[in-house]
């Protein structure tokens, strides 16, 4: 985008915008966001009065023009043509965002960003800047030794004829097995133990009663129900452990745990070795996971795998363009890690807008206020970042923070960034039906 003309009765505003960033200051949110409006609908199918000129990717540049009580007209500018069938809308209306393959819509969605937006990601982003956050060489060796365990569980399994899924399974009928027996064992000892002091409580019950009286029996009767409900409760665990073991049982398709040994023995593993080796493999492979979860959360390692560039990108802008100290630190300081997710939310919208049309057109980032929240000692930093990144993609950036202004300032001495300080902006309304009532204007 080169130059926004807004026409408003006897008002003339007129924005010229610098082809890598313009930041235009001094402007409060109902001007902003009027602006911004203006400018996406300028892009669409504008009303009446509101002119622009862009140039396009390959270097042509266009006047679209929007003369109020005529039809709107588009003119290639170099080659003095008009063009105006190329963007027809219909009703005498042009649309540059149609030709793209865009409505008002979806560019608004995908050009403006917020200071609230910058802190709103998708679950790929989230995935992706979370791994970017660790120490990449401990979590692709973590990722490399989780894959080298999960082939030799396979290899184990296809030696023992079987699948890396039956090593899991074993474990889990023999753990369960070996929790029947232990239960067991244990109900056994609480039923003699219960029976013998049953049997001497009940002994010295009697000649308590005769001699004493009938309360001197009662503690003896209370400890025996305590321990008749005890040996209850074992018998219960009895009864859960074998639930359990019958239901492992069942997954693996066995009937009972002695025809699921023969069965092991028979078809699944040739010989003990196998097992003990197949039984070592999914051991180490559960540890390997297990670091790999701690390290990371719930984020699948072939997921990360898949997405290795992606992270690996996001990581060195983390610690490259935002001034880290450290670059191989596992963890961030709480302002060098704002910094870091700020940037690469804007990297990744700016690498979006590159390729934003249907045919591969790109279009500015329009930034409302994006760093109005930001802590004051990062905001050059991500300024700068911006200032570079604009060099390859447009970039215009509406604020009234002070900060930003002092910074735009200096840099415009470079002339890589155009500074728009208007002395004084005012909202106005459309006049001419429904449709332009609902959007704000803004002229000078």
């Amino acid at each position: 985008m080169e130059r926004l003309i807004i026409e408003a009765g006897d008002q003339t505003f007129s924005l010229e915008l610098h082809p890598q960033m313009t930041v235009i200051a001094g402007v409060g949110p109902m001007e902003r966001e009027g602006l911004v409006n203006e400018v996406v609908a300028a892009l669409g199918a504008g009303r009446s009065g509101v002119h622009l000129e862009v140039a396009s990717d390959a270097g042509a540049r266009y006047a679209v023009f929007r003369p109020a009580g005529a039809a709107h007209r588009v003119v290639d500018v170099d080659n003095e043509v008009d063009v105006t069938e190329a963007f027809a809308a219909g009703e005498g209306r042009v649309d540059v965002l149609r030709r793209a393959g865009l409505s008002e819509r979806s560019a608004r969605r995908s050009m403006c960003l917020t200071g609230e937006d910058l802190s709103t990601r998708s679950q790929l982003e989230e995935r992706i800047l979370g791994l970017a956050h660790v120490g990449q060489a401990r979590l692709w060796d973590v990722a490399m030794k989780v894959k080298d365990r999960e082939a030799r569980l396979a290899d184990a399994a296809a030696e023992a004829g079987t699948e890396p899924g039956d090593a899991t399974i074993v474990q889990a009928i023999e753990q369960r097995h070996t929790d029947f027996e232990h239960a067991q064992a244990h109900l056994e000892r609480v039923r003699r133990l219960s029976f013998l002091i049953g049997a001497i409580l009940a002994m010295l019950a009697v000649p308590a009663m005769v001699l004493v009286s009938v309360w001197a029996a009662i503690p003896l009767l209370c400890v025996a129900v305590a321990l008749t409900a005890y040996s209850a409760l074992a018998w219960w665990r009895v009864e859960d452990t074998r639930h359990k073991e019958t239901e492992a049982l069942r997954k693996a398709g066995a009937q009972s745990y002695l025809a699921f040994q023969i069965n092991r023995v028979n078809n699944l593993i040739a010989d003990d070795q196998h097992r003990r080796h197949m039984m070592r493999a999914a051991e180490d492979h559960r540890a390997a996971v297990a670091e790999w979860r701690l390290l990371v959360g719930d984020i699948p390692v072939d997921w990360a795998l898949d997405h290795r560039s992606e992270v690996r990108q996001a990581a060195d802008n983390l610690r490259d363009t935002v001034g880290v100290r450290n670059p191989m630190a596992l963890t961030l300081s709480p302002a060098e890690e704002t910094a870091a997710d700020l940037a690469h939310a804007l990297l990744h919208r700016l690498a979006h807008l590159r390729t934003l049309g249907a045919g591969g057109e790109s279009f500015p980032l329009l930034l409302d206020e994006p760093l109005g929240e930001v802590d004051p000692a990062i905001k050059p930093a991500l300024l700068e970042l911006l200032g570079k990144a604009s060099k390859q993609q447009q970039v215009i950036l509406l604020t009234e923070d002070e900060d930003v202004a002092n910074w735009a300032r200096l840099e415009s001495l470079t002339g890589e960034v155009a500074l728009v300080e208007p002395v004084a902006l005012r909202s106005a309304t459309a006049t001419a039906d429904d449709e332009h009532r609902r959007r704000r204007h803004v002229v000078a």
